[in-house]
């Protein structure tokens, strides 16, 4: 007989033991229950850590995401986008670029850093929903793996993502939440979200259309109010948005900048005959994935596969419109609409980002329909029923292996975040409390060094000018005066290629300023009279 004593030891000793043990089968239990939950975590993670791997902090500030930061420091400056910054692009990523900023002066933390941090966690988000759409679609968890590797295999992807603010980006991950939703049959939230995604980018409306037409089951049915509810949540963001710049008193420069001079002036600029606007999009995404386009080339067969599947699904159309699964057509929508766009006005290869989702999808479905159709004709071999089972499997350990290869592989090189940002501050020593500046394009130099600019025009490419010009009196010329009048002490002008009031800018220029010594940047010092 054991003593009480003698007893309590025993059972502390023994629970001690089993504690590991205990551990471990709660956490696969906990696995168990949710593993889509435990995969989407582990999707973000890996997405929010590979980041690292492409040196997220030195990255130049440089293009349009300096421009959209510098626009996000001016917000928290008290200025408002449209107003007194002038840039198409629909203000919620600035706007989140802003918060994040504001954040991280809070806690000691650059307002460049600050924007970068936010975007390793966005790379994470976009990977950790593409899984969960992906799973909700596709039915398939090896498919749904595969599709939030796939845009991770291309490191100038990846640094795209990473160089500051990117609207593109953060309309698509609002724009597969709302396709989430949608599969999910929740036309409110869906609504909701594809209006924040439209928010971010115009583009994303398309999201908006898409679960429209899901829960309206192609327009025939609206009794229901699911549909409506789908409008109703789009209106809630859009509404509220229109409140605050109304109250700023930047509620016209709004619609005139994202509506009225996109649709009238960008886009109609930016037209190329159908043959030309197909070159154009196959030379910039030959460009951008390179040998990868054979991953591509892949998920256009998904894609093809899966639509095939929805056809024939239809073959009774009345029925089909019952069908719990009507939810699943959703996810050819919004890319078959997105090429439309592309077709009409792409820029270059950031306008691929929109599509990355869709290519990983269906690039998932491809291995795991290659593999079933294998099965499907296979004669009573074992050896092609083992590898209708392992070529998904196959196919998703050789996606992972790339991924992290290539992250592991990559090197910076070139000039650093670090060093722009010191020769910048070199240069401009010089600037003083009271000293203006006027900078077209490389809003970076605004950015670092944390200042206004002469003016809302921060671009006059791509017919801006023009608009401009004809909203001025005095036209062009006018707005030359003014910007002379101010007399800035320092001026940089680039990307002039595409503006049409180039040769203006230009005597402008050799009149009034010359050219100071700096490598990489077109920076121009006021004349001494």
């Amino acid at each position: 007989m054991f003593s009480m004593a003698e007893r309590e030891s025993y059972t502390r000793v023994t629970n001690a033991s089993r504690g590991p043990l205990r551990l471990r089968s709660s956490l696969s239990a906990w696995f168990e229950r949710s593993p889509d939950r435990n995969l989407a975590v582990l999707a973000f993670a890996l997405g929010a850590s590979l980041t690292l791997a492409y040196h997220p902090f030195k990255q130049l500030e440089r293009g349009d995401p300096a421009i959209y930061d510098y626009i996000a420091q001016s917000i928290l400056r008290g200025q408002m986008p449209y107003r007194d910054i002038i840039d198409p692009k629909a203000p919620a990523s600035m706007f989140l670029s802003a918060v994040a900023m504001a954040a991280g002066k809070v806690i000691g933390v650059s307002e460049v850093y600050a924007v970068r941090g936010l975007h390793i966690l966005l790379v994470g988000l976009l990977t950790m929903v593409i899984y969960l759409v992906a799973e909700s679609y596709l039915r398939n968890r090896t498919a749904a793996i595969i599709a939030c590797l796939i845009p991770l295999m291309r490191d100038d992807i990846v640094t795209m993502m990473l160089e500051g603010t990117q609207p593109k980006l953060s309309m698509m991950i609002l724009g597969m939440v709302a396709m989430l939703f949608i599969a999910k049959d929740r036309p409110l939230w869906a609504g909701i979200f594809s209006m924040l995604s439209c928010l971010c980018w115009q583009p994303g409306l398309l999201f908006t259309g898409t679960a429209v037409l899901i829960f309206s089951r192609y327009l025939t049915r609206w009794r229901d109010l699911r549909a409506v509810k789908v409008i109703a949540g789009a209106i809630v963001p859009l509404a509220l948005t229109a409140l605050y710049f109304y109250l700023r008193g930047a509620f016209g420069p709004l619609i005139e900048w994202t509506l009225i001079y996109p649709y009238s002036v960008f886009a109609p600029r930016g037209e190329r005959p159908l043959g030309a606007a197909l070159g154009h999009l196959w030379h910039v995404t030959y460009r951008v994935f390179q040998r990868d386009v054979v991953v591509l080339g892949m998920s256009v067969i998904g894609a093809v596969m899966f639509a095939v599947e929805r056809l024939r699904a239809k073959r009774t159309w009345r029925e089909s419109l019952k069908s719990t699964d009507l939810f699943r057509d959703a996810i050819l929508i919004p890319p078959a609409v997105y090429l439309v766009f592309c077709l009409i006005n792409m820029q270059g290869g950031v306008d691929l980002i929109p599509f990355l989702p869709f290519i990983g999808i269906f690039g998932g479905w491809f291995f795991v329909e290659v593999a079933q159709l294998i099965g499907a004709r296979r004669v009573a071999r074992a050896s092609v029923g083992r590898l209708t089972i392992w070529l998904p499997r196959v196919a998703l350990a050789f996606i992972l292996l790339t991924v992290l290869t290539r992250a592991a592989a990559y090197r910076f090189e070139g000039w650093s975040l670090q060093y722009q940002n010191q020769l910048l501050k070199d240069a401009l020593a010089d600037v003083g409390p009271n000293d203006k500046i006027y900078v077209h394009s490389t809003a970076e130099i605004l950015l670092l060094l944390n200042r206004p600019n002469l003016n809302p025009y921060i671009s006059f490419d791509s017919g801006a000018d023009d608009y401009i010009a004809s909203k001025t009196p005095g036209g062009f010329g006018a707005v030359i005066e003014g910007m002379e009048a101010e007399a800035p002490k320092f001026i940089a002008i680039s990307r002039l290629r595409n503006v049409t009031h180039r040769a203006e800018l230009e005597e402008w220029v050799a009149e009034h300023y010359e050219r100071m010594p700096i490598n990489g940047y077109d920076i121009y010092v006021r004349k001494e009279k």
